[in-house]
């Protein structure tokens, strides 16, 4: 079965409409998708590349070992999504928000913050490589070994947070 044929059940059966519950293990994806529910959707050492993400929700869903290329992530609603050992590299991530998220052994390299939320997160083992962008924010974030070498935001507001104390 196809990576695309996978997501769309998925948001079939979140919205009632029939499917099954994603579980994507070892696939490939390059397709673009808008306003879907894949809350709850479990994606493992899946490989992505230039898919896009609009207006789509990725809450409680979990994420291993999966590896992101130039993919796009518009409007999108992470809260509580779980991230742990994947890589995005060339991404954008726009108008989304990853509050009570957790990131876990997981590298962003070169990508685009705009417009982000990370509050109550717990980030763990986390890279934000050669990264940038503008207003991301975060109350109550925390974090241990996250490293943001080369990284530039324009505005980066962390309130009441712990980050490598």
């Amino acid at each position: 079965m196809s990576s695309q044929k996978i997501i769309l059940d998925h948001n079939l059966w979140r919205k009632g409409a029939g499917g099954a519950p994603a579980g994507l293990v070892g696939e490939a994806d390059s397709f673009a998708y808008a306003g879907l529910d894949l809350n709850l959707a479990q994606f493992a050492s899946t490989t992505f590349s230039g898919t896009s993400f609009s207006a789509t929700t990725f809450q409680q869903a979990v994420w291993t070992g999966c590896t992101f290329t130039g993919c796009t992530f518009t409007g999108c609603d992470f809260q509580s999504i779980a991230i742990s050992a994947c890589t995005f590299a060339n991404c954008s991530f726009r108008a989304g928000t990853f509050d009570q998220s957790r990131f876990s052994a997981t590298r962003f390299t070169q990508c685009e913050w705009d417009g982000l939320t990370f509050h109550g997160g717990h980030w763990e083992n986390v890279q934000v490589l050669d990264c940038s962008g503008t207003t991301i924010r975060g109350d109550l974030l925390t974090g241990e070994h996250v490293d943001f070498t080369g990284s530039h935001f324009e505005q980066l507001e962390f309130n009441n947070a712990r980050i490598n104390s």
